[in-house]
């Protein structure tokens, strides 16, 4: 989100080379074994966790104002699931063209990366519960 491919893997790079400095890693040593053992997640998952935890806060109320106004519930002319499921509207591509390149504006991926939680994750009441919760899942995701 917001960061070219080419940043991440940068970023990727320093994250490597750190938790192999942590644990006194030979240079060249596999890094995956080492970030897991650490409890952290790659860069891109950790980027994924920060914009979730933002749109969390957005949503409860407690983040900036004008990341709430970024953030729209699903919205239909009828009853649906997804208002009880706490979906949120993804902008279409029109919305976004001033946005920036589509799929990295903040009102494009936060909306979708939220959907893509389970409901029991997107609906956990609090903050240190919603954190847990998306970073066992994020773990889960990176490490199996």
């Amino acid at each position: 989100m917001g960061l070219p491919l080419k940043g991440v893997r940068r970023l990727q790079l320093v994250q490597n080379a750190a938790a192999r400095a942590i644990v006194g890693a030979p240079r060249y040593a596999h890094v995956s074994p080492i970030l897991r053992e650490l409890h952290w997640l790659p860069v891109g998952l950790r980027m994924q966790f920060k914009v979730l935890v933002i749109t969390f806060k957005a949503l409860h109320g407690i983040g900036p104002g004008y990341l709430q106004d970024r953030i729209l519930p699903h919205s239909s002319q009828r009853p649906v699931r997804s208002h009880r499921l706490g979906l949120l509207q993804v902008p279409s591509a029109r919305q976004c063209r001033l946005a920036g390149p589509r799929g990295r504006a903040f009102s494009v991926v936060a909306p979708t990366w939220w959907n893509q939680l389970p409901p029991e994750v997107r609906t956990t009441p609090t903050l240190p519960a919603f954190k847990k919760a998306v970073k066992t899942l994020l773990f889960r995701q990176a490490w199996g």
